[in-house]
């Protein structure tokens, strides 16, 4: 699996913002499957690992659509079309060489511990009989939706489930919303402290990264 995270002291791809577990506090501003306790993200291809950084800053559609639409009409690809706007000012959304350079690519090695897949029939119906949401349907649009209460309250009960032979599942796996395919899976993985529960290794990576290209098609999102 592949994350990209901070790379400073104290802070790194094993130490997540830790959640409350107060069934009060408003959940609209976590990430779309934290759960109480430690939640950190990952993919498994590094450009999948590289879109979900960057997905939080990508225009609406019809800004995709008219960046797209330029970049064909002067012959050249959106990733080159968004730097050129950014060089003469133009206000683009993106990201300062100083969000790079503060992050590394880290590649993830979680212990055998199964995942919860959550795009399989049997997930969508076990949470459906949960009854952990006051929901007037569920189906895997709305569990993989933007509904916080929802997403968060499904990872929060799949992180409590023990698995076959008492096993706790190592997290949830589920489709990038900017496209997926086969063996290209993105995780929720579950820890229990900070720095803790797979091995890591980091290495920096620069503007012109190939993956980090791709993930600029996908996004909209212009890296320096």
């Amino acid at each position: 699996m592949y994350r990209v995270s901070v790379a400073k002291h104290g802070r790194g791809p094993l130490n997540p913002m830790e959640r409350p577990a107060n069934p009060v506090v408003d959940r609209r501003d976590w990430n779309r499957f934290d759960t109480p306790g430690l939640t950190i993200y990952g993919a498994d291809q590094r450009a999948t690992a590289f879109t979900e950084s960057l997905a939080y800053k990508a225009p609406s559609a019809r800004g995709y659509a008219a960046l797209a639409e330029e970049a064909r009409f002067l012959g050249i690809g959106l990733d080159e079309l968004l730097a050129d706007l950014r060089s003469a000012g133009m206000p683009v959304d993106g990201m300062d060489p100083d969000w790079r350079l503060d992050r590394e690519i880290y590649r993830l090695k979680f212990p055998a511990h199964p995942w919860v897949d959550l795009t399989h029939p049997d997930t969508v119906v076990a949470i459906k009989a949960s009854g952990i949401a006051a929901s007037d349907r569920m189906s895997l649009a709305d569990l993989t939706g933007d509904d916080r209460a929802l997403t968060t309250a499904a990872a929060q009960w799949i992180r409590a489930q023990r698995l076959d032979g008492g096993t706790q599942p190592a997290g949830l796996r589920y489709p990038s919303k900017f496209g997926f395919s086969e063996g290209d899976y993105c995780y929720a993985g579950f820890i229990a402290e900070p720095n803790s529960g797979c091995a890591c290794t980091g290495s920096e990576f620069s503007a012109t990264d190939p993956d980090l290209a791709e993930a600029v098609k996908r996004t909209g999102v212009h890296v320096s």
